[in-house]
C-alpha cells in the first residue's frame, strides 16, 4: 500500500460528519480513512483542540509529550533506568505515535526533573530482589531465544537493486520494522517527484503503523 498524508482540512471534516451523526463506516468509506485514525483524531482534538500534533522536534522544535505519556516513561525507568534514549524513543513512537529526536526528548525529560541524576537514584532505590528476579528472566529468555533461532529479513528494493537491508533473529515486530523504515529507508528516498520518492508496502499488520506517515 502507498501511504498518503492526511490534511488537517479532511480530517476536520472526518470529526464534523460523526457529530453530525455519521455511521463510522460511511465516513471511513466517504473519506477513504480508517477507524483507528477517526478514533486518534478525536483523542488529539479532546487532548489539543486540534485534530494535528505540534511541529516535528525532529527539525528542531521541541515536542510536548503529555503527562500520561512521561507518567509512562517514568514507571519504564523505575523497571528499567539503564534504558536508552533511543529505545525509549522507537517506545513512544509504537506505542504512543509520538515521533521525537533523542534531544526533543531529552529536554522534556529534563523539564519534568526525569534527568540522569534522579534516573541514578531510582537505579539505587529499587528493590533488590525485584531486580535479581528481572535479570533472572531476562537470562533465562535470552538462553531460550537462541535455541533454534531462525533469522528474518526485510528489504528495500527499487529497479536498480535493493537500497536498504536489515536481518536480525526472530521476527520482526512493529518497532524492528519502524526503526528499519526511518533508519536505512527514508535516508536514500527523495521528495516527489524525483527518484525513489513512492514506498510502497503489503498490508502486513506490522506495515500499519502511523508513526510511519511522519517519518516518510
Amino acid at each position: 500500500m502507498v501511504y498518503r498524508k492526511i490534511s488537517k482540512d479532511l480530517k476536520d471534516a472526518a470529526l464534523r460528519l460523526w457529530d453530525l451523526g455519521w455511521e463510522e463506516a460511511d465516513i471511513m468509506q466517504a473519506l477513504v480513512v480508517s477507524r483507528a485514525s477517526l478514533y486518534r483524531w478525536k483523542k488529539l482534538f479532546e487532548e489539543l483542540g486540534s485534530t494535528v500534533r505540534p511541529p516535528s522536534p525532529l527539525v528542531g522544535r521541541p515536542r510536548i509529550i503529555t503527562r500520561a505519556v512521561l507518567t509512562a516513561c517514568y514507571e519504564i525507568y523505575q523497571k528499567d533506568p539503564d534504558i536508552y534514549l533511543d529505545e525509549l524513543r522507537f517506545w513512544l513512537a509504537i506505542h504512543h505515535d509520538i515521533v521525537i529526536s533523542i534531544s526533543g526528548l531529552q529536554q522534556n525529560l529534563d523539564a519534568v526533573g526525569l534527568d540522569r541524576k534522579l534516573l541514578h537514584k531510582i537505579a539505587r532505590e529499587r528493590d533488590q530482589q525485584q531486580r535479581s528476579d528481572y535479570w533472572d528472566r531476562a537470562t533465562t529468555d535470552a538462553y531460550a531465544f537462541n535455541r533454534d533461532v531462525g533469522f528474518s529479513v526485510a528489504a528495500a528494493m527499487s529497479k536498480e537493486g535493493y537500497q536498504a537491508v536489515k536481518v536480525l533473529p526472530g521476527a520482526f515486530d512493529s518497532w524492528d520494522f519502524f526503526e528499519f523504515v526511518a533508519e536505512q529507508v527514508v535516508p536514500s528516498m527523495n521528495a516527489w517527484p524525483q527518484k525513489n520518492s513512492v514506498l510502497v508496502l503489503d498490508n502486513c499488520r506490522i506495515h500499519h503503523n502511523d508513526a510511519l506517515l511522519d517519518v516518510v
